[in-house]
């Protein structure tokens, strides 16, 4: 049996998280569609345990250091994040390549890592922003783990963004070009996000739950001449079984 007032808080705390300005209950409960006193309620209390903070003078609320310290936490113990993070900074250093580790779980993709390249040019996200199963190497990556009619299902969620004219926005077309992606194993795309940026993904760990995850790298063809895609794509492939092994998953 769900928790109601844990799942009420819990929306509060990813709607808090997701906005880019602090809000206040009334907001939040318009929002949410709860009533003020639930809202208040609930804000009390995450706020006494700091998971939220608010404001004195303008009374909204934000997300809390409380938060921050849960996620240290989690990027010091997990076995993934250590292990990618190793990786794709080996990749950063000998490439000058940015890395990423992108997360499916449910319906829901989301980033848990991006790693600077100091490269000449750089494509930056936060941990927890969206990824595009469409448009990115991790996207597709992680849709042909799934079979076709699951993929087809996904990617019929909402509209696919068109963010480039090389963007595929048709999702059979999408599902059609997966097999070539399960065979050759990895995912590559040009323009297809950033016009000018390349990017090369490979699926991580197992592929029997309901969880996905896989690993990608991004650079720009005019500005990082010396890099050959061929290279590029025995370095990502390589870091993708590493740390599968390495994490003691299953491949395949």
């Amino acid at each position: 049996m769900k928790s109601q007032s844990l799942e009420r808080g819990l929306d509060v705390m990813e709607l808090l998280n997701a906005s880019q300005e602090p809000m206040g209950p009334r907001e939040i409960s318009r929002r949410l569609g709860l009533s003020p006193a639930i809202v208040q309620r609930l804000l009390n209390t995450l706020t006494a345990k700091h998971y939220l903070r608010r404001d004195p003078v303008t009374r909204r609320y934000s997300i809390g250091y409380q938060m921050l310290s849960m996620g240290a936490a989690l990027m010091a113990r997990d076995t993934l994040l250590l292990e990618t993070r190793r990786e794709l900074q080996l990749l950063a250093d000998s490439m000058r390549i940015d890395g990423y580790l992108g997360v499916l779980q449910d319906k829901t993709a989301m980033y848990l890592l991006c790693v600077d390249g100091k490269g000449p040019v750089t494509v930056r996200v936060q941990p927890g922003s969206p990824i595009g199963l469409h448009n990115t190497a991790i996207g597709k990556a992680i849709l042909s783990s799934f079979p076709d009619d699951r993929a087809l299902e996904l990617l019929r969620i909402e509209p696919l963004e068109q963010s480039t004219a090389k963007t595929i926005t048709d999702p059979e077309k999408l599902v059609a070009s997966l097999h070539k992606i399960r065979t050759d194993g990895y995912a590559l795309i040009e323009d297809e996000q950033v016009m000018g940026i390349s990017s090369v993904g490979a699926l991580v760990g197992d592929v029997s739950g309901q969880m996905r995850t896989a690993i990608s790298v991004a650079y720009s063809k005019h500005f990082s001449p010396e890099l050959e895609r061929q290279n590029v794509i025995e370095a990502v492939v390589t870091a993708a079984s590493r740390i599968t092994r390495n994490c003691g998953f299953h491949s395949g």
